[in-house]
């Protein structure tokens, strides 16, 4: 398996696309080959760097197909909303009014909620997080995150180069990993996630279906294309001869145009000739099958995609056959999600916080709020509210109003389909008599 040239430094080339001048951009040609599978091997390590892909810009498409593929760039929004969407708080209560200044002067400088939630993005595309650092005298004086598709590391694992542009080699910066005796200079902060099998760069779990996630990125441009350069007429009309003058071939076009439009449809057409030669001969022309293609293809990808991170597509909104997608269906396929997926990932991101807090001596740690997508309060009342609004149609209005007085606001509003309110765990009667008890009557 070849390596493509990695030391390129023409200047970018402007071409003509469709009359649109196409410049070279961070977003790439994908390559042919298996992308579930990144060529790396430090047999072929450039410049003091391993090459990650066998261009060496396989981060560089992982970042592209979040952007590419709807399914999976929402799949990727949506474990970074539920790991850190509930926010964050530091544990501040044993620390000096020094350190409190410090802690807040250090979540000012690093912009702690945007740097929280591009952690949580870095961890789930590439598994692997990386953060500038500048020690002076052993205190942290700037601290700058950099994106994973910029590092490349060396066989050693203790130094990292750090490009801009990967398709251009004339740039490279190199710093050392950071150790805890560091007390001057530059280095790089270093989170890799350990993969199966790979020693030098993590591979995320979900490459496993990159095949699809490219696929669903494209079928859209493929719909686009098909619908923008194939032909669709429903049949041909064959004449036997060329026509015979502009008037003739003004009366070929305003039959043609007699046959189409809705209101049009369903009417009979006749033509005639001097014998039978002459006749027109019209031919069925078949449709085009595409469509079927696309629909499997679409089908295909949105399972794969979602088993290879994970997730049920029950709770992208996506109805798997067979089954209806009920309250208890979403809560119980969340549940296993948070266990399996974002709990993990919230520890790692606590744990990188954590050490970047501790790097720049402020005893504290980090707490990220439990935050749930898919509230507690969510329930199935398609059969059992079914069944309590039946049982109270049932009754006559006398008694349906003494039950529902016996029911918590909650029990009621459930009944109607409405999620659960805050002190609503008691019955109207009990509320109105606390109200009253407040007020002194």
């Amino acid at each position: 398996m070849g390596l493509f040239n990695l030391r390129k430094s023409e200047p970018v080339q402007v071409v003509e696309v469709g009359g649109y001048q196409s410049f070279s951009t961070p977003f790439l040609k994908i390559p042919n080959g298996n992308l579930s599978l990144p060529f790396v091997s430090d047999r072929y390590q450039t410049m003091g760097y391993i090459p990650f892909g066998e261009d060496n810009l396989f981060p560089q498409y992982l970042n592209q197909m979040y952007y590419s593929s709807p399914l999976h760039g929402a799949i990727v929004d949506f474990k970074t909303n539920a790991a850190v969407g509930g926010g964050y708080s530091f544990n501040d209560s044993t620390l000096t009014a020094k350190e409190k200044v410090d802690l807040y002067a250090f979540g000012k400088k690093i912009s702690i909620s945007k740097m929280i939630k591009s952690i949580t993005k870095d961890l789930i595309v590439h598994e692997r997080v990386y953060f500038h650092l500048v020690l002076k005298g052993g205190v942290l004086t700037k601290v700058k995150r950099i994106s994973p598709e910029k590092v490349r590391i060396s066989k050693c694992k203790t130094i990292y180069s750090i490009n801009d542009d990967w398709q251009y080699t004339r740039n490279i910066k190199t710093l050392t990993k950071y150790l805890p005796d560091k007390r001057d200079g530059e280095c790089i902060y270093v989170y890799e996630c350990e993969s199966l099998g790979q020693d030098y760069y993590p591979i995320p779990q979900y490459t496993s279906a990159l095949n699809f996630v490219f696929l669903s990125g494209e079928m859209s441009y493929f719909a686009k294309s098909n619908i923008q350069n194939s032909v669709f007429p429903s049949f041909a009309m064959l004449f036997p001869k060329k026509p015979q003058g502009r008037e003739e071939l003004e009366l070929i076009k305003e039959t043609v145009n007699k046959l189409k439009g809705a209101e049009n449809a369903g009417k009979a057409v006749a033509f005639f000739a001097n014998n039978q030669e002459q006749l027109p001969k019209i031919e069925a022309i078949p449709t085009n099958s595409n469509a079927d293609l696309f629909k499997e293809s679409s089908d295909l990808n949105t399972e794969q995609i979602c088993f290879s991170h994970t997730i049920d597509p029950i709770l992208l909104g996506v109805r798997t056959t067979g089954s209806l997608g009920n309250g208890s269906d979403i809560k119980q396929a969340y549940v296993i999600f948070e266990k399996n997926v974002i709990t993990p990932l919230r520890e790692m991101v606590t744990e990188i916080v954590d050490q970047l807090v501790k790097i720049a001596g402020i005893k504290t740690n980090v707490t990220i709020t439990n935050y749930q997508i898919i509230n507690e309060t969510i329930s199935a009342v398609e059969d059992e509210g079914n069944a309590t609004m039946e049982a109270l149609n049932a009754m006559s209005p006398l008694v349906a109003t003494k039950v529902l007085e016996m029911m918590t606001i909650n029990e009621v509003r459930a009944l109607a389909g409405l999620t659960a309110v805050e002190g609503g765990d008691v019955t109207k009667t009990q509320e109105e008599t606390e109200v009253n008890k407040n007020i002194g009557i």
